[in-house]
């Protein structure tokens, strides 16, 4: 079995014969988190789009993404599994019970739809233009990531539910007796350092990956991931519903948010509600707010609409695209939304947005000028040991000369 995510912008002979048939995903509507990566590696609870449909199906799963040159008619080509059941399911759909069922029943040339969103088809690997088509509708409770608050939504209840896929097999934590564990929801790796801290997963699970730090002091409630290598700082406080990445460094107040891979949070100050990318940086004592004293609903830039979007939500924090940074003390008012690649050195509140590779400083707005970006992020990649990709690189320029077109 072969699964294809794909949305808008997916090349591919199979899905071209349903043109036409439903509005497919734009992943314009999660930027700037889809910038420079793809929809399926956005982690939302412990795992990413793409593992989370390797969990819940035995098959190939494939996706376009910078790691990999090749199409993916040629992905298909080259895959070992039997090309005769090949699916393409939207992206932004998190795999549940029933949609599984309905999807693996589909036969050939048959679709599922909402509305008219094009969810899933299955292909016609030997003849894709001679397929006969049949429109079958989804009704069903399905949880899409559409929008950019939908990656710290859905924290909570993913971290449960992939808590529950990732331990079927698992005995039980063994920690040292200077830490309280509340609870029996705990997932602890391999060489994770942890003396001294408070955990309750009476309020959701708490899963701990290999290699993380957890130093004295720390208080945390679950649902939370803490991914491989992460360190949390001591007197840390997390209040639950929150996934940090791998590698990343927390400390301070953080609820119902996600920090990317290799980000830091590493000071004092309040994150909440709020979403991070990979890379970036909050200066000590950055606090974001994330609820309007009139109580009303927040508005958040839209990439697509080019303007603000009534999220209907009363509560939305910061927003902030891989490799930017803010200064110390920097505050972020509700529902802020800060491009890739920025740099943030403002004393006052920042603007509600800041496209990406702009730099702020004092009263100065100018670009962040993309060779310099390059070799600032180079420094930074290699203080982790990491190399920065040609294609990343590539993809970085295509973003930066789209911004400052006009």
């Amino acid at each position: 079995m072969i699964v294809i995510l794909f949305d808008q912008s997916t090349e591919s002979r199979y899905l071209q014969c349903f043109n036409g048939l439903g509005d497919l995903f734009n992943s314009d509507s999660l930027w700037p988190f889809t910038e420079v990566k793809p929809t399926a590696s956005l982690r939302i609870g412990i795992l990413p789009l793409f593992e989370k449909w390797k969990h819940a199906l035995d098959a190939v799963v494939l996706y376009d993404c910078l790691d990999n040159s090749l199409s993916i008619d040629e992905q298909i080509a080259l895959s070992p599994y039997e090309a005769e059941e090949l699916y393409f399911v939207s992206v932004n759909v998190i795999p549940n019970e029933s949609f599984l069922e309905k999807l693996i029943s589909l036969s050939k040339g048959q679709y599922l739809k909402s509305g008219n969103d094009l969810l899933a088809l299955r292909a016609d690997f030997d003849e894709p233009s001679k397929v006969r088509v049949a429109h079958i509708p989804f009704d069903e409770t399905l949880i899409r990531v559409r929008f950019i608050e939908d990656l710290y939504l859905h924290v909570g209840p993913e971290i449960i539910r992939d808590f529950e896929i990732l331990t079927k097999h698992f005995s039980g934590a063994l920690y040292s007796e200077s830490n309280t564990v509340i609870g029996d929801q705990l997932y602890i790796g391999n060489f994770v350092e942890m003396e001294c801290v408070t955990l309750n997963t009476k309020t959701g699970p708490i899963y701990i990956e290999e290699g993380a730090v957890v130093m004295e002091g720390a208080n945390l409630r679950g649902p939370l991931y803490i991914g491989k290598h992460a360190v949390v700082k001591m007197g840390t406080t997390i209040y639950g519903n929150v996934s940090i990445g791998e590698c990343a460094v927390v400390g301070g107040e953080i609820a119902n948010s996600s920090i990317g891979d290799f980000s830091a949070k590493g000071h004092y100050g309040y994150l909440g509600c709020s979403v991070i990318g990979d890379w970036c940086n909050l200066g000590a004592g950055t606090t974001n707010s994330n609820l309007k004293n009139n109580l009303s609903p927040v508005e958040l830039y839209d990439y697509l609409s080019k303007g603000l979007r009534d999220t209907g939500l009363m509560k939305c924090g910061l927003y902030m695209g891989d490799f930017s940074r803010s200064g110390i003390q920097s505050a972020f008012n509700t529902g802020t939304v800060i491009g890739t690649g920025c740099m943030l050195a403002l004393t006052d509140f920042y603007p509600k947005f800041v496209p990406s590779f702009t730099w702020l400083y004092g009263d100065i707005k100018e670009a962040y000028q993309l060779q310099k970006f390059i070799s600032d992020l180079e420094v930074v990649f290699l203080s982790k040991n990491k190399r920065l990709d040609k294609r990343l690189i590539e993809r970085i320029i295509e973003i930066n000369q789209s911004t400052f077109k006009n």
